[in-house]
């Protein structure tokens, strides 16, 4: 319509989003920005809240914008409110007050929440602990201060890194795991071993592997976890960590199509061409395995939402496609996981190289496919990551050889070297 604003909104107040709007905002238009959000806070960093909880870092510092970043990127922001209905035919969303926002393009930037545990009584399930959000650490750490016993359902990233922050003498953690291994999205059995030993050795925490659980119940001022092999845990707080749920309850899936998040194209449209998805609620091509998966990191996200954001406000950008990546320090032990680690389907056809040092708590293996680089895990020298990554995401055989990779670390200028040699190494399988 002439003479009328482009009407802009975005679900999400985190990664994603931000970097959707400094990209609309690049631009230079004068398109109306509005910012919906469930959470009534600035945006902050999720990935520092298990910082936080261990009192690395004070709180303050966990956000990353004020009231003054909004007014200068000239966002309307609409804070403690949730997307109840999107009637993508109409352009038309309905928030959780009744209030109805019209758009020309939305971004879908709602990230995801903890999947809870079913079958509970409501007043147990209500007791449990999970970390996503602000308000979650807050909870944890308050409640932590007093525990003795405490109980982390799973032994993924985020358990993990909740159990070591809440770790200390006199507390007592068991990490009840229903895989047989640490970390099992992320690492080989052999890496695994290594990372259980130096936390059961450093943080004193207690693993059960190969469990499940069949009731969680109140037990005087705590509660009692029951494993479905008979055993039973008392613990005066329990966190769950089971992964985590794209948040997309309110897209119709007869307008937008969903799998196991909001399906997106290289541009970050949906099915709908002007509503777009980026982060950890938007499935994507994965870079490194081609497959159409979610691929939640933060490195990800605000590539998404930069890409995104341009094209909704008038670009043609397209994204390259994410490529899996975490690191984490556990007590001091830095692990990292790049690309595909031949967790699940995306290990058939691949072939690795491990190198390791036991004594000195490093291991390094590079995953393969007919020759070409397209995964690692590192462990305890892993400040050449970013260089790894970017051999990973070359997709050349003999940008880097391998045996150079396996022995690490690399000095960051070995790729752009690489990539202007004469002489290529052949890579070792």
């Amino acid at each position: 319509m002439t003479g009328r604003r482009r009407r802009l909104v975005i679900l999400g107040n985190s990664a994603a989003a931000l970097s959707a709007i400094r990209a609309i905002r690049s631009r230079g238009g004068d398109e109306q920005v509005t910012v919906v959000s469930r959470e009534e806070c600035h945006a902050y960093s999720p990935v520092l809240t298990t910082y936080y909880l261990r009192g690395v870092v004070p709180e303050r510092r966990l956000f990353l914008c004020d009231a003054g970043s909004y007014r200068d990127l000239a966002v309307e922001c609409r804070f403690g409110r949730t997307a109840v209905e999107l009637d993508a035919a109409r352009q038309r969303l309905l928030l959780d007050d009744g209030t109805r926002l019209d758009y020309d393009a939305l971004l879908i930037a709602t990230g995801a929440a903890p999947t809870r545990l079913g079958g509970l009584d409501d007043e147990v399930a209500g007791g449990l602990c999970y970390l996503r959000t602000i308000e979650d650490a807050r909870r944890i750490r308050r409640l932590a201060q007093r525990a003795r016993h405490v109980a982390v359902l799973g032994a993924g990233l985020v358990s993990l890194q909740t159990a070591a922050a809440i770790a200390r003498p006199g507390v007592h953690v068991t990490c009840v795991v229903g895989s047989r291994q640490v970390l099992s999205q992320n690492l080989d059995a052999e890496c695994a071993a290594i990372v259980r030993d130096h936390v059961v050795r450093e943080g004193g925490i207690e693993f059960l592997f190969g469990r499940s659980v069949a009731m969680i119940d109140h037990e005087a001022e705590g509660y009692r976890v029951e494993l479905a092999g008979g055993e039973e845990l008392s613990a005066d707080m329990v966190v769950v960590g089971k992964g985590v749920t794209p948040n997309m309850a309110f897209v119709d899936p007869g307008q937008i199509a969903v799998e196991r998040g909001v399906l997106v194209d290289d541009r970050l449209r949906t099915a709908v061409p002007d509503v777009y998805a980026a982060g950890d609620v938007a499935q994507g091509r994965n870079r490194i395995s081609g497959a159409v998966e979610v691929v939640a990191n933060w490195i990800d996200a605000c590539e998404q939402g930069r890409v995104a954001g341009l094209n909704m406000a008038g670009a043609d950008v397209t994204f390259p496609g994410s490529v899996p990546e975490n690191v984490t320090t556990l007590f001091g032990l830095p692990v990292a996981s790049i690309g595909s680690v031949g967790a699940g389907d995306a290990g058939a056809g691949l072939t690795s190289v491990t190198g390791s040092c036991p004594e000195r708590t490093t291991y390094r293996r590079l995953f393969l496919k007919r020759g070409v680089p397209v995964g690692a895990i590192l462990v305890g020298d892993v400040g050449d990551a970013g260089v790894v990554r970017a051999a990973i995401v070359r997709a050349e055989a003999g940008a880097v050889p391998v045996d150079r990779i396996v022995r690490g670390p690399i000095e960051a200028g070995a790729v752009l070297r690489s990539c202007v040699s004469t002489s290529a190494s052949t890579a070792v399988t």
